[in-house]
C-alpha cells in the first residue's frame, strides 16, 4: 500500500481549486473535502484522463452507473460543469424513456405512440440485445412513434444524432425530424447511423417507413447528440434504475458501441443495489466487477476508468454499515486493476452521515437517493475532484500514485495500563506498553459480544474475514456468549 498524501500546500490548492470551480455548491461542514480527489496507485491509469483534459481538445466521460444517474441531475451538473472548462462537444447519450417505461430527465421529456416492447439491464437475463445504454426498445408496429422535447433548445453543438438500431433487411426505416426539419443520414455503418441535424431545435422525433415487405420491426438500442467535428467536451450518461454491476455482463452490444463512443474516461459507478438490500458484500461480487473492467478495457484499452464508492444510506430507517466494507473492497480492486478510485463514501462524510443529508434537505424521503440539490452537489464535487487531480498530476509529474488512509475514529488512551474503555458502546481500546522493539502506543482492538451477534456479523463489522477472527482468538468453532471479549487487531 502506497502511503503519500497530500501536504498542506497542495491540500490548499485542492481547496482553492474547489472554490474557483464553477457551481460553489460545496459550503457543507459535513464533508470531508480534504480528501476529493482521485486516488491511485500507479499515476499511468489516469494517463489518457490526464492527456485528454490536457489537450483541451476532445475530452469525453463515458458514465455507467444506476439510478443516482438515470434522472440526469447528477450527470448534467458534471457536463455543464466540464464543457465551461473544457468547451461543449454535446449532451452525449439521449433516451426516449417513455417507450421503455421508465421516469424521464431532469432537461427533456419523452412520448410515445404505438406499442413497443422494451428490457433494461436490471432485467437478468434481458428479453432483447442491450447496448451500453442500457435500454432497448423494439415494435413490430410502423405507425410506432416516439418524441423527444428538451425544456429549451439544446446548443448549435448538439447538431450530430447517432442512433444505434438494428440495420437489417427486416428494419422499418426510421426517419428523424428535429422539429419540422427531416434530419439528414450522414453514414451507416453495421447497427451505427450518424444524422445531420439542424443547429437549433427543440424536439427529435422518430417516425418508420415501410419500403418492402420485408421489413417488419424496428429496434432501438440508444441515441446520442454531438457537434460535427467531434471535438471539446462530452458527458454520456448509461445510468439504469435498479442496475447492479453484473448488468453490464449482459449488455452484449456494449463493445461495439462504447468503442464507437471511444471515451477518454470510464466512471463505474454501481454498488447500490449490490448491497443494500441484505446490507451485506454478495460472494460474487469481486469477480463481477472484474469482470466488468475486463469488459470496458476491451472495449476502450485507451481509456482511464474510475471506480466509485457507494454513499451511506438507510434502508428502512436502518443504517446500511456495508457502505464502508464496499468502500474498502473497491479501493482494493482499483488498484489491483489498474484503475482510478474516487472515495465518494468518504467525501460525503462516511458513516451515519446519511442523517446529515437528510437534515441538509439534500435526499429523498428513502434515506437511499438524493434529491435534485443533492445530487448537483455530488456532481459538482466530482467534477471537483477531477479538476483537482489533474491539477496534482501536472504540478507532481514524477508522482507514483496518490492514497488516502481512512481516518482514525477512535478516542486515544493516556495511561499505560491494561484498561478496557468502551467507544460507541461496542468497540474496546486497550493501550499496554510493550518492549522497546515494538512501538510503545500500539493499541489493540477489542470487542465485548452482545445479544444476537455471531462471529459472521462481526467479522463483517470490522472488515476482516471469519477465519482471521477466530484464529486471532483461538476458537474452535462459531460459538461465542454475550459480554465475551474478542481481540479484533
Amino acid at each position: 500500500m502506497i502511503k503519500n498524501k497530500f501536504n498542506i500546500f497542495t491540500v490548499v490548492f485542492f481547496m482553492m481549486a474547489n472554490v474557483l470551480l464553477h457551481g460553489q455548491l460545496t459550503d457543507h461542514a459535513f464533508l470531508k473535502k480534504d480528501y476529493n480527489a482521485i486516488q491511485f496507485k500507479d499515476s499511468t491509469v489516469l494517463k489518457t484522463f490526464y492527456s485528454a483534459w490536457d489537450s483541451k481538445k476532445r475530452f469525453s466521460v463515458l458514465h455507467l452507473g444506476d439510478s443516482h444517474l438515470q434522472n440526469e441531475n447528477l450527470p448534467n451538473k458534471c457536463r455543464q460543469l466540464i464543457q465551461q472548462l473544457l468547451g461543449d462537444g454535446g449532451i452525449g447519450l439521449i433516451q426516449p424513456f417513455s417507450i421503455v417505461k421508465t421516469y424521464d430527465a431532469s432537461f427533456y421529456k419523452s412520448t410515445h405512440k404505438g406499442i413497443w416492447e422494451f428490457s433494461k439491464s436490471y432485467m437478468i437475463p434481458p428479453k432483447l440485445p442491450l447496448g451500453v445504454r442500457g435500454m432497448t426498445a423494439k415494435t413490430l408496429d410502423n405507425n410506432a412513434t416516439f418524441k423527444i422535447t428538451f425544456n429549451s433548445s439544446p446548443s448549435p453543438q448538439n447538431s450530430i444524432l447517432t442512433v444505434f438500431s438494428q440495420n437489417s433487411e427486416d428494419s422499418y426505416d426510421p426517419i428523424f425530424i428535429a422539429d419540422s426539419i427531416p434530419a439528414v443520414l450522414i453514414s451507416k455503418l453495421g447497427d451505427i447511423s450518424k444524422y445531420q441535424l439542424p443547429t437549433k431545435y427543440q424536439s427529435i422525433q422518430l417516425s418508420l417507413n415501410k419500403t418492402n415487405e420485408k421489413q417488419n420491426q424496428f429496434i432501438l438500442y440508444g441515441m446520442s447528440l454531438s457537434n460535427s467535428d467531434n471535438d471539446f467536451s462530452t458527458w454520456h450518461n448509461a445510468g439504469v434504475g435498479a442496475c447492479q454491476y453484473k448488468s453490464v455482463l449482459f449488455e452484449e452490444k456494449f463493445e461495439e458501441e462504447a468503442t464507437f463512443l471511444n471515451p477518454d474516461l470510464v466512471i463505474v459507478d454501481y454498488g447500490t443495489n449490490d448491497f443494500l438490500y441484505t446490507n451485506s458484500i454478495p460472494e460474487q461480487l469481486i469477480s463481477e466487477i472484474q469482470q466488468v473492467i475486463t469488459k470496458v478495457k476491451k472495449a476502450n484499452p485507451r481509456a482511464s476508468i474510475i471506480l466509485t464508492s457507494a454513499q451511506d444510506m438507510n434502508y428502512k430507517k436502518i443504517n446500511v454499515t456495508a457502505s464502508k466494507l464496499f468502500s474498502q473492497m473497491i479501493k482494493n480492486i482499483a488498484y489491483e486493476n489498474k484503475c482510478g478510485f474516487w472515495d465518494w463514501y468518504l467525501i460525503s462524510g462516511g458513516s451515519h452521515s446519511m442523517n446529515i443529508w437528510q437534515e441538509n434537505k439534500l435526499t429523498m424521503n428513502d434515506g437511499i437517493h438524493l434529491n435534485g440539490k443533492g445530487s448537483e452537489l455530488k456532481g459538482t464535487l466530482l467534477v471537483e475532484a477531477l479538476k483537482a487531480t489533474y491539477n496534482y498530476l501536472k504540478e507532481n509529474t514524477k508522482n507514483n500514485g496518490l492514497n488516502y488512509d481512512d481516518p482514525i475514529e477512535v478516542e486515544t488512551i493516556k495511561d499505560d495500563t491494561i484498561k478496557d474503555v468502551t467507544i460507541k458502546g461496542d468497540i474496546i481500546i486497550e493501550k499496554k506498553s510493550l518492549p522497546k522493539v515494538t512501538p510503545k502506543n500500539t493499541k489493540k482492538i477489542m470487542y465485548k459480544v452482545k445479544n444476537g451477534d455471531n462471529l459472521g456479523k462481526i467479522a463483517e463489522k470490522f472488515h476482516i474475514s471469519l477465519v482471521t477472527l477466530k484464529k486471532r482468538n483461538k476458537l474452535r468453532n462459531n460459538l461465542i456468549k454475550p459480554n465475551q471479549v474478542l481481540l479484533i487487531k
